[in-house]
């Protein structure tokens, strides 16, 4: 499933269920003119909402730790970014400064992950991902980037 259709479907799923109750109900009922059989789909759909609301909350539990999760990783790296950002260009970069940058592009790959695994909704990934051009569109980070094995980074499109 999509990453934009699956947070489309646990926002709409509630009248998704009520409509394929209500047109399987009629058709039931037409069709076969079984009450016991509409009470069997009744019973279904109930326990279908059930689970999907139950799963829509441990969704979010999770969203909810991997988003404070990666901005605790990024608020320690924070100070240290803008140091590189705001250091000369052509100076080189120094050792710290190399392992601060492999923790961002580390960071950066798990949040892409994250995303592409439909854990991060889509307005958080865009908020990140424009952090992340500021950050790579910076001559000294993007030379570190291209430097390393981007296939390292589960995919990260930059």
């Amino acid at each position: 499933m999509g990453i934009g259709l699956k947070f489309w479907f646990f926002r709409q799923y509630w009248w998704l269920l009520i409509v394929a109750f209500l047109l399987l109900a009629i058709i039931i009922v037409l069709l076969a003119r079984n009450l016991a059989l509409v009470l069997t789909l009744l019973s279904t759909v109930l326990s279908l909402f059930y689970f999907l609301q139950k799963q829509r909350l441990e969704e979010t539990k999770l969203f909810r730790e991997i988003f404070a999760d990666c901005n605790t990783r990024y608020d320690k790296l924070n100070e240290k970014l803008n140091a590189i950002v705001k250091g000369p260009e052509e100076e080189q970069l120094n050792p710290e400064q190399k392992d601060t940058l492999m923790d961002y592009f580390n960071l950066c790959g798990e949040e892409y992950l994250y995303y592409s695994q439909g854990y991060l909704y889509p307005e958080v990934w865009r908020a990140w991902y424009n952090g992340m051009k500021y950050f790579f569109g910076k001559r000294r980070i993007a030379e570190a980037w291209s430097q390393e094995n981007q296939d390292s980074y589960y995919g990260l499109p930059l």
